[in-house]
């Protein structure tokens, strides 16, 4: 390999893979100067084992994030993303969880009209089988049980160009948890188990 070769493979841009948890892509040198900015994606959830809906929502979220990291890198931009499983009621008060799956950007809720139905897999976690209803998203005239990925797409690209008109926000610790959300942590297996790690 010559010289000029080498330098090309020096200066690739690594598309990070995704895990739950913190991950985080810097820019290899992606021709930004100015300063760098963080873009938080966040996804609470009650079980990301089982549920046929926060699985693929998380799935499809990882997908978009990893998408549309060059681009952020280019315009200076670092895409964080991070799963968080609640275990308890008091775990999903502290981060103000009104529906699972909940995806965050910078705080905010990417579906500010909060629409569920059963979700049997679910109501599987728990001890009697207690009916639990979980998130469902309304994109473009059609209902999915898992975020769309061109949903997840605008969505994140939206929040990309607008990165410096909303500055990011804490959601504020919930008082009461809704009432389906009350029943699936009273009635869940094992409760305090490891079974949605």
């Amino acid at each position: 390999m010559d010289k000029g070769q080498d330098k090309k493979k020096m200066n690739r841009i690594e598309l990070p893979t995704l895990q739950s948890g913190i991950v985080q892509a810097i820019p290899a040198d992606a021709g930004w100067r100015g300063e760098i900015r963080v873009l938080n994606i966040e996804l609470v959830v009650i079980d990301l084992t089982t549920c046929a809906r926060c699985v693929p929502t998380g799935d499809q979220l990882e997908n978009a994030a990893r998408l549309l990291t060059p681009v952020a890198e280019a315009m200076g931009i670092v895409l964080k993303y991070e799963a968080i499983v609640v275990q308890s009621e008091a775990e999903a008060k502290r981060h103000a969880l009104l529906s699972s799956p909940t995806i965050r950007i910078n705080g905010r809720d990417i579906a500010q009209d909060i629409r569920e139905s059963a979700c049997e897999s679910c109501g599987d976690l728990t001890e009697n089988n207690t009916v639990v209803d979980c998130r469902e998203w309304h994109y473009r005239g059609k209902v999915y049980s898992s975020a769309p990925l061109p949903m997840l797409l605008e969505t994140i690209m939206t929040a990309i160009l607008n990165i410096d008109q909303e500055s990011p926000v804490m959601p504020a610790p919930l008082e009461e948890l809704p009432e389906n959300l009350k029943t699936y942590f009273q009635n869940r297996k094992g409760a305090g188990n490891s079974c949605c790690k």
